[in-house]
């Protein structure tokens, strides 16, 4: 019996599905890593907090393609091998400032992205592809909540040549796919500033600066001015993200789990901002004007990406939890449902923050090829911690400590 060929509409077939999905990771990755370079320089805390949220939403959707991907290819993560759409995702870091860079990112690229996955949706073999659809559809949803958010929080902001700085890159790589018609790369415009990672931490003119962190001392102190003096505490947290933002962008040598994990650490330590914010607000308090310790960032930046991190998960994060079970009792006790739920969700982030300290750490040692025993490295640290933070001096020194310069 002769069977009559079948003519498919798909466009999308097997290895170019293989190919645009790099592309996407590639992407992904690569946003996730400029948000987390600026975030300690964006000055505005509303944008500190949503990228804090979108570059974790970012590390979900490249995972959802490393799984897919995985399936496909090996090495799983491989360079899209396009130089103008590697030269776009090289750009966008190089932004004038905050405001640019949001508007290149969530007015250029992410429109970019959004059509190029209901393209791809469309044109894939549906059954055999399902896992693709799977990935893509859940993924838009997030990609389409960042680009209305973009519409309404940088309404005020009009496009510039930055902008169209970018849109010239992304033309000339044929969009987010590679298959629209290219054009000659733009030049680049004046405005262009090349990116440093930053070591202070930014604030806009509506905050004040305090030398000195005054929230979570442990002294039980009057019950209302404690329990003021812990949320203030919360909404100052931005510190600890951007401690952890820093580490990720400072560390691309790591495996892709590690940067899966601080991406939500990063997240976390937003939300927690947030949570001490949503709990002033409630009480009918202004979050700006609690003074900001950045000082606190500046002084844990100065130092290595491993201390950094030991400093964070091993100091911090690993000694406040008797204090956190005392206060939650406090709240417990007196009915205080709002406050006992904020830090008992707290509690649950810190637990999972120090786990990713003891998985990790080892491997940042041995890839900044420090020799140190993990054992012997934490507590160097922690004594530095002692030292250096619990006593608020928090020194700018001229040279590293003496656990950066182990081994």
């Amino acid at each position: 019996m002769h069977m009559q060929m079948v003519k498919v509409q798909e466009q999308v077939d097997y290895e170019q599905n293989r190919q645009l999905l790099n592309r996407y990771r590639f992407v992904e990755y690569e946003t996730l890593r400029i948000l987390a370079g600026w975030l300690p320089a964006t000055a505005r805390l509303e944008f500190k907090m949503a990228m804090g949220r979108f570059l974790w939403e970012d590390a979900q959707h490249v995972q959802l393609l490393y799984q897919r991907l995985r399936e496909m290819q090996k090495p799983v993560f491989q360079r899209p091998n396009d130089e103008p759409l590697e030269s776009l995702m090289a750009e966008a870091i190089n932004a004038p400032g905050e405001w640019d860079l949001l508007a290149g990112i969530y007015r250029v690229i992410k429109p970019a992205v959004v059509r190029a996955y209901q393209w791809h949706s469309a044109q894939t073999f549906a059954n055999p592809d399902a896992p693709t659809l799977y990935a893509l559809r859940h993924i838009l949803v997030d990609e389409g909540e960042q680009v209305h958010w973009a519409e309404e929080a940088l309404a005020s902001y009009p496009a510039g040549d930055w902008e169209m700085y970018l849109a010239g890159l992304l033309a000339a790589g044929g969009g987010i796919s590679g298959l629209e018609p290219r054009t000659p790369a733009p030049p680049v415009p004046a405005s262009r500033v090349q990116f440093v990672p930053p070591r202070a931490a930014a604030r806009d003119a509506r905050f004040t600066r305090d030398p000195a962190d005054t929230a979570g001392s442990g002294q039980e102190a009057d019950v209302e001015l404690e329990r003021l003096q812990e949320f203030e505490g919360y909404s100052r947290e931005m510190l600890a993200a951007e401690t952890v933002a820093l580490v990720l962008y400072l560390t691309p040598e790591m495996p892709w789990q590690f940067t899966y994990d601080a991406s939500r650490h990063c997240y976390d330590e937003t939300r927690h901002c947030r949570l001490g914010i949503d709990w002033l607000t409630l009480h009918g308090l202004d979050y700006t004007r609690v003074p900001q310790v950045t000082q606190v960032f500046a002084w844990r930046a100065q130092y290595d990406p491993a201390l950094q991190y030991c400093l964070l998960t091993m100091g911090n994060e690993a000694h406040v939890f008797p204090y956190r079970h005392r206060r939650l009792k406090t709240y417990q006790q007196s009915g205080d449902r709002l406050s006992a739920q904020f830090i008992s969700y707290d509690m649950a982030d810190e637990r999972n923050h120090v786990s990713y300290g003891h998985k990790w750490l080892s491997q940042l040692l041995a890839k900044k090829g420090i020799q140190t025993p993990v054992e012997e490295y934490v507590e160097q640290a922690v004594q530095i911690w002692q030292a250096e933070y619990v006593s608020k001096k928090l020194p700018i020194h001229a040279a590293p400590a003496p656990a950066d310069q182990a081994g």
